[in-house]
């Protein structure tokens, strides 16, 4: 009987060989020879010498068992017959490891071979049979046949390891290299999208300096008409010209402003209940100018039932005004102009339909794309490429879509927009927030104006005297903080971009100061973010409205709307 109690933990295994991929299998060079009679020991020693192969000797199946936990062997000679644990029994233990399944055994015996002996011999993994006595010859031929199959089978190990080595290196070789290819296309098109970018900028700019030149040239003519005559009364043509001038640069500043925000990511919606109806008639009224200028006439036609949406009243005049602007400008003098609303489904929509150059059909996929002007250069009309880019921009802000089409060059054009209608509770909540009427003539206020730049102080202070208001002016923060504590206007219009003393400081103090008396503060400032009306009212201010300001803009703010106009 055997004591596997005494074995250790890696070999208390008694399930079959596992049949593995091999990849675990161990190979060695030396030979362990397993015998409990030290003479035979002596004697396979002799017969074995001249392979030149290291021998390791165990004297029992047990201790034969640990050799096998120090070491792997090419070849392992068993005597059956020993105390304890037998050579079949050790066999099958050193069969169970993963490590030794493929290690050859050859058993030894001193009686005589039974065919059942044999075969349970095979079952457990033997490669050969010898008798007692040993002739030293056949031992040594039988090994050294064994010997030199493992090494063969070490040397085909090694080469594969190289061919995988190999294989894996070439792999790494050719992914390095597409990876290279792949950097390296990514890099070119990187760069010629730089390239293009920077002769758009390019472009651009020279498209940008032109047209700033236009609307500066008749107003400093018409600065230089005035000052022929000075005492004359401004003729209306002149006002009327200085009015559309400063009308075209401001909408210029204001798209590139836009453009800057949506760059940013800090565009912000006012959303408010409103009528497309309202949206629409508020565009014409503001596109009226540029319409009439070239002689066009517009047609507005509208659904049978209202359209209400969840929008910026602002932004969605601003979106349908630049429709119509783009389509009296690409018309011909004389030409008709159409705008359509309505619902469909779950949407409003606005369309506007010229009767102008059309839109070529190249390009038409790039027609909403910022600083596109093919049009321009095809028809000659002014712009800075803008316009569409920030309408696409800003209906996708309210969750619609807008599309062009044109029948080609010479046919016209349809912009269409459309924009998720309210929800029919929220709809039916629908009160008009945006009034037509203007400033009205309220009580005349004593009113500060602090403003570093000297002209558009004076001028502020006496469009302020103009509607019958006491005006003082001052020109740094201190002055402004020491003249309203010490006079205690009724409002006062502070610059925010102060040299040495901020407007938000300039408004702290007064509110520390002024603890009794709480005078109307406006931010009348070139800074416009959200960002930048937060701080304002957080400073301090009870209204905050970014230059250049109409003067309609200025008046309702020194009211009392909150907000900028």
């Amino acid at each position: 009987m055997s004591n596997n109690n005494a074995l250790p933990p890696e070999l208390l295994d008694d399930e079959p060989p596992s049949k593995s991929d091999g990849l675990d299998i161990s190979y060695g060079r030396d030979i362990l020879v397993v015998d409990d009679n030290q003479s035979n020991l002596v004697a396979v020693e002799a017969a074995l010498s001249p392979l030149g192969r290291k021998l390791v000797f165990a004297h029992s199946g047990l201790e034969a068992l640990g050799k096998l936990l120090e070491q792997d062997f090419a070849l392992i000679i068993l005597d059956v017959a020993m105390p304890g644990m037998d050579g079949f029994e050790t066999a099958k233990m050193v069969r169970a490891r993963d490590k030794n399944r493929a290690t050859p055994i050859i058993f030894v015996t001193g009686m005589s071979w039974q065919d059942d002996a044999v075969i349970r011999g095979y079952e457990l993994g033997a490669f050969d049979f010898l008798m007692k006595p040993i002739r030293p010859e056949v031992l040594r031929a039988k090994a050294g046949v064994f010997v030199q199959l493992q090494e063969r089978t070490i040397e085909l190990k090694a080469k594969a390891d190289e061919l995988r080595e190999a294989q894996t290196r070439a792999h790494e070789r050719e992914m390095l290299a597409q990876r290279r290819r792949f950097e390296t296309e990514v890099m070119e098109r990187q760069m010629a999208q730089l390239a293009e970018t920077d002769r758009r900028k390019d472009e651009f700019l020279a498209i940008l300096a032109h047209e700033l030149r236009n609307p500066l040239q008749p107003l400093q003519t018409a600065v230089e008409v005035l000052e022929h005559d000075p005492d004359k009364p401004v003729p209306a043509r002149i006002r009327g010209i200085v009015q559309r001038q400063v009308h075209h640069i401001t909408r210029m500043v204001d798209d590139l402003l836009d453009v800057a925000r949506f760059t940013a990511g800090k565009l912000e919606l006012r959303r408010e209940l409103v009528k497309i109806e309202d949206i629409v008639e508020e565009s014409v009224t503001s596109c009226r100018g540029a319409i009439d200028a070239r002689k066009h006439s517009v047609q507005v036609i509208g659904g049978k039932e209202p359209a209400i949406v969840n929008g910026d009243a602002v932004r969605l005049v601003q979106v349908i005004s630049n429709l119509l602007n783009n389509a009296a400008k690409y018309t011909d003098p004389g030409g008709k102009l159409v705008v359509k609303w309505g619902t469909d489904k779950s949407n409003a929509f606005v369309s506007v339909t010229d009767s102008g150059k059309g839109i070529p059909r190249e390009v038409l996929p790039r027609v909403f794309d910022m600083f596109v002007q093919e049009r321009v250069r095809s028809s000659g009309a002014g712009g800075l490429g803008l316009g569409l880019g920030l309408v696409k921009r800003l209906v996708e802000l309210h969750g619609g879509t807008v599309r062009a089409s044109s029948d080609g060059e010479n046919r016209g054009s349809m912009f269409c927009i459309e924009i998720p209608l309210a929800a029919e509770a929220l709809a039916q909540t629908f009160v008009p927030s945006r009034t037509q009427t203007g400033p009205g003539q309220k009580k005349s206020l004593r009113a500060v104006v602090c403003d570093d730049a000297a002209d558009l102080r004076e001028l502020v202070a006496d469009l302020l005297r103009l509607r019958g208001h006491d005006v003082t002016v001052v020109e740094d923060g201190p002055s402004a903080v020491r003249m309203i504590v010490a006079d205690r206007p009724d409002v006062a219009l502070i610059d925010i971009g102060l040299p040495d003393m901020d407007g938000y400081e300039v408004a702290r103090q007064i509110r520390r100061e002024l603890t009794d008396y709480k005078p109307r503060l406006i931010a009348m400032t070139g800074y416009g973010q959200a960002s930048d009306r937060a701080s304002a009212f957080e400073a301090g201010f009870d209204a905050h409205i970014t230059k250049p300001a109409s003067a309609d803009k200025i008046l309702r703010a020194l009211y009392g709307s909150p907000e900028e106009a």
